[in-house]
């Protein structure tokens, strides 16, 4: 656990149960389990306490006299795996409290925010502690875009690979990579919700008179970038799904190419099949039977219509 008095700058990295003062706007990270030592300090409700403890995909965001309540799930790629994770945040007056898991790429974030100071120490009071809310917000937004990005390349690599030599491992990365898309448009879609909500609903930022304007302003850059990574969410499935047609029509290819090679054989065997055709006759009389020749003579033949036609199809690259 993590706890930054906005107000005196103090950071505690350890749970003191006289910490919590009303007058002073606070930063608190903590894992779901610490969040039993935080419940009856900072007035937490039942039911998202509970939520807190229990692992879900729903989006939620709930209105409460005391503070907000923001759940989230966000993806996570390790080892080209989407694993998903929740994320669940208290915005009060005079506190925001992030609860995620140490593992989870926001915990870095915050602690970070907590202990260098870097991006909080020009936010000592109560009303810039929502721009401290902001900067999170926006922090998962950009993890969600970065996380696409990774699944894009996936996706142009694959191509490259399918493009330059097929092999029918491929089908078996193009499914993976569907499924990964799949989920991440499965996660993106709820948070379309999240942003219509924060804006019609009046959150908690957009009741004070003397910050609603610059306060709406955050708050719809962050709609406008839900919409924009839903978006991104989508064109990256279509992308994905794009890969079956790329390799269909390498498989096609191939297959032509195949049947090409057959009917060019086909061709130039034809006369020689003509030829032992004639010679498999079993007539009495033929006279270049005789001639001493005529069994040399004949493959030279042979040989010269099989040479004329590779020079031909050459010429035509057809071979």
């Amino acid at each position: 656990m993590y706890i930054l008095n906005l107000k005196t700058t103090e950071i505690i990295d350890h749970f003191r149960e006289d910490f919590y003062n009303k007058s002073y706007p606070y930063l608190i990270l903590s894992t779901s389990n610490e969040l039993k030592l935080l419940k009856d300090i900072l007035d937490i409700d039942e039911i998202t306490f509970n939520d807190c403890l229990r692992f879900d995909e729903n989006v939620k965001f709930d209105l409460f006299d005391n503070y907000d309540f923001l759940s989230i799930n966000t993806c996570e790629l390790n080892d080209n795996k989407a694993k998903i994770e929740e994320i669940n945040m208290y915005l009060s007056d005079n506190f925001t409290l992030v609860i995620c898991e140490k593992d989870n790429f926001l915990y870095n974030y915050v602690k970070n925010m907590i202990l260098n100071n870097s991006k909080t120490k020009k936010y000592y009071n109560n009303e810039n502690l929502f721009k401290i809310s902001y900067l999170i917000i926006k922090n998962i937004i950009i993890h969600e875009f970065e996380n696409l990005e990774k699944v894009e390349d996936m996706i142009l690599n694959l191509e490259d690979e399918i493009m330059e030599n097929r092999s029918d491992e491929h089908i078996l990365k193009i499914n993976y990579i569907r499924n990964i898309t799949r989920v991440l448009v499965k996660n993106t879609r709820p948070l379309l919700y999240l942003g219509d909500r924060i804006i019609k609903d009046n959150l908690r930022y957009l009741k004070y008179n003397d910050m609603k304007r610059s306060n709406l302003d955050n708050l719809q850059s962050i709609d406008f970038g839900i919409d924009k990574l839903y978006n991104f969410a989508l064109s990256t499935r279509e992308l994905a799904d794009k890969l079956l047609d790329i390799y269909s029509s390498k498989v096609a290819e191939q297959t032509n190419d195949i049947i090409t090679k057959l009917t060019l054989l086909t061709a130039i065997s034809a006369p020689l099949t003509i030829i032992t055709g004639i010679y498999g006759m079993n007539f009495k009389f033929m006279p270049e039977l005789n001639l001493y020749y005529g069994y040399p003579l004949t493959l030279g033949i042979m040989f010269i219509i099989i040479l004329c036609g590779l020079i031909i199809f050459k010429i035509k690259k057809l071979l």
